[in-house]
């Protein structure tokens, strides 16, 4: 496998449409990749079309895009962000709609009226912003209010005319039948899974989005403002929704849920959905985009678009692998059969029949696909797959899935805390040249064990299981014999029963990170490693250095498998730097870390603790110590008493060798900034924590100043009274 660095990307900037429906998306990622590649000319296809920012991003770096959707809703949101509306237009869209008449009622009061209440803080009438419910009772509990009459936004409990008001709208009214009648039939079969669907919206909300929509469906409007008016519905469809199931088997449903007001969700589709972005070409197929750059639409399914594909020039693919999301096209298909009715609906509805929307039936999903996009590529052809909101399940299942169809893994990165993960492949043709190994419990077992033993220090879940993934593939697994349903399974079996306690592997729940039995300390454990590398880089340079050029650099020099945690290098960064005070995110050594300052100091706590010890009676010994560590030793009659190591950095692990040389009490006196760096790594590295607790204290430079000032027979009891989980000051218990 290729070494390749990590791509971290940015967080978004803002809220974007859909987003709680959508894959995670980390700006800046995949554009980062594309720009590696040897050309922009060519066509980069999106298999999945699940992720309309990544198709979006990728468009606007200089690409021609492909990809089919299959889902109205995605191709309509790709379509929209392409050509952002201008709040000005989506305002005008909305006065238009609020001065509508739904009889003699305008619609504005009259939509705010269906949730009117007292105000909690004032009393006067106002118009809830929201109300949360009880799934249990199936009535609103509480309120939540921005009052125009006192301006004050509040919380309280709902009255009983509240409770009324609400329980008035019911499912059984024709409002609810026509919101059926929208998407499908009366005698269609997949009838019962829509009206699952329609059950996420209470009754109150149906009737509100029904009645401005009515307004939309009844129009002569031009197309425009059509169109202006659909995404202001799309949003409050999306925001008046409530969650169908849990995120996931192991997570309950909420006892509470959010009823949102109707017209308050359209006022917010103005903060989302403009923008200000130029508009990028977007065509439908078989009318390709411009070379500087755009999007191609395929209304489909990929195996109707593969035949029509031999004759085109594929650059790359990019691949958001798709997770099992019912609940999502479940509502897709309410939103499409809303907006544009039945017939638009209909080729959503054979997804709502699929009985067993689950791992291995999307793992044969993006095998299928995958295999039929193997065929009529090229070898050699660089791929980019994303894993956005990574687990074990989705990071099995893509591997192995698109290994079957005949890619060859070339590289994966992943981080835990971003909960992405990257992957890089190349197409082949023919059958892998290798000889399938039948003991996949083995590599499983092998494959994490080298992997914490190159590390040096317990590794995430995730980190284990990509390593094990990684090994099998590269060895032929899943083979051709196997279907994903018999093979999936199983495979998840395997790595729970071998990453476990019986086969030697220590789990520690609270950082969801692995360790083995047969493993001993080492000096140089992967933190240690990068937290040495991020001090070099800001001695180094002495100048500010941009946040996203650490984070580059670390992951150049700790690529694929190895990827450091965001979590460590930001506890690093931290510890030892400060940001400047600019809008850019650079960060520059804070002044008392400059080496020179740092000697000055071991200098001054060698000269503190050896006073002390003097005074005390002891005979003061200077040993030998890695790095530029200062071990002093206080000895009495002959033998030591107790050992300080004083250190500018927290590289532990080196000085804990000195364990069996050194006397019964030990302590490492280290900077207080030092303290957040040092809780994290005992934190995720509790081996190295229970040897910390068996005999080594951690004392803070400013402890030991405090207590050079005072003096005092009790000092070595004296030492723990600051106790180094915090540097936040305290007074000195004396």
């Amino acid at each position: 496998m290729n070494n390749q660095p990590f791509i971290r990307g940015e967080p978004p900037k803002s809220i974007y449409p859909l987003q709680t429906c959508l894959p995670a998306y980390r700006p800046q990622v995949i554009s980062t990749w594309l720009k590696q590649l040897s050309s922009s000319k060519g066509i980069i296809l999106c298999p999945f079309g699940s992720s309309p920012q990544v198709v979006l991003e990728a468009a606007r770096s200089g690409f021609q895009i492909l990809t089919p959707v299959h889902n109205p809703i995605l191709r309509f949101l790709i379509e929209s962000l392409a050509k952002p509306p201008s709040r000005e237009d989506l305002s005008s869209a909305l006065a238009i709609l609020a001065s509508s008449y739904k009889g003699k009622e305008r619609l504005q009061p009259l939509i705010l009226s269906l949730y009117e209440t007292d105000c909690p803080q004032c009393g006067g009438k106002t118009s809830a912003t929201s109300f949360t419910w009880s799934r249990i009772t199936q009535e609103p509990v509480h309120k939540t209010c921005r009052c125009n009459r006192c301006g004050e936004n509040t919380k309280g409990e709902v009255s009983s005319d509240d409770i009324q008001k609400a329980l008035n709208f019911q499912e059984s009214s024709p409002t609810h039948a026509r919101a059926l009648t929208r998407v499908v039939a009366p005698d269609d079969p997949t009838r019962f899974q829509v009206e699952n669907a329609l059950g996420s919206y209470p009754p109150r909300s149906v009737y509100a989005l029904f009645t401005v929509l009515n307004k939309l469906t009844g129009s002569n409007l031009p197309e425009k403002e059509i169109n202006l008016l659909e995404t202001l519905l799309l949003h409050a469809f999306y925001r008046c929704s409530q969650p169908l199931e849990p995120q996931t088997k192991d997570d309950e449903l909420d006892e509470f849920y959010v009823e949102e007001n109707a017209w308050f969700a359209l006022e917010e589709a103005l903060d989302v959905w403009c923008g200000e972005e130029d508009p990028l070409p977007v065509t439908t197929w078989p009318e390709l985009p411009p070379q500087r750059g755009g999007i191609c639409l395929f209304p489909g399914r990929i195996r109707e678009l593969i035949p029509q594909l031999k004759d085109i020039h594929l650059q790359s693919v990019v691949m958001v692998f798709p997770k099992p999301t019912p609940s999502f096209w479940a509502l897709s298909a309410l939103w499409t059969g809303w907006l544009w009715g039945q017939e638009a609906a209909a080729p959503l509805r054979s997804i709502l029949s699929i009985k067993n929307f689950d791992w291995p039936w999307m793992t044969k999903a993006i095998e299928i696909t995958l295999s039929e996009i193997h065929d009529i590529l090229p070898p050699g052809i660089p791929c980019f797959g994303l894993l956005p909101e990574i687990e074990t399940k989705s990071l099995l299942a893509a591997i192995s899935a698109a290994s079957k169809a005949g890619f060859k893994l070339e590289n994966i990165a992943l981080d835990p805390d971003l909960l992405i993960g990257e992957t890089e492949w190349i197409s082949q043709k023919g059958i892998f040249d290798l000889i399938i190994s039948a003991d996949y419990r083995e590599i499983i077992r092998s494959a994490g064990f080298d992997m914490l033993q190159e590390a040096g220090e317990p590794k995430h879940t995730l980190s284990i299981y990509s390593a094990g993934i990684s090994r099998l593939v590269s060895e032929g697994f899943p083979g051709e014999e196997k279907d994903s349903d018999q093979y999936f399974p199983q495979l998840l079996k395997d790595f729970e029963d071998n990453i476990a306690y019986r086969q030697g592997f220590l789990h520690y729940p609270q950082s969801e990170n692995w360790w083995h039995q047969e493993l001993k300390h080492t000096s140089t454990p992967q933190s240690d490693q990068v937290e040495q590398k991020i001090v070099e880089l800001l001695v180094k340079t002495n100048n500010p250095v941009p946040e996203q050029e650490i984070f580059q650099h670390i992951y150049h020099e700790f690529p694929s498998l190895l990827t450091p945690r965001e979590g460590l290098i930001q506890a690093c960064l931290e510890s030892y730097a400060q940001i400047t005070p600019d809008l850019n995110f650079n960060w520059r050594l804070k002044p008392n870390e400059d080496p020179i300052r740092r000697v000055q100091d071991i200098e001054e706590i060698e000269g503190l603790l050896s006073g002390i010890g003097d005074e005390l009676g002891y005979t003061i010994s200077k040993k030998n110590a890695p790095g530029r560590v200062v071990h002093l030793q206080w000895i009495k009659n002959g033998s030591p008493n107790c050992s300080f190591f004083i250190s500018a950095s927290g590289l532990l692990s080196r000085l804990l060798e000195e364990i069996n040389n050194s006397a019964e009490r030990r302590w490492i006196i280290l900077p207080g900034s030092r303290a957040g760096l040092i809780h994290y790594k005992l934190k995720h590295n509790p081996p190295l924590a229970e040897i910390i607790d068996q005999g080594w204290g951690l004392v803070k430079f400013r402890h030991i100043r405090r207590l050079a000032e005072v003096r005092g027979s009790d000092i070595l009891d004296r030492l723990d009274l600051d106790p180094f989980q915090s540097d936040s000051p305290q007074l000195p218990l004396i």
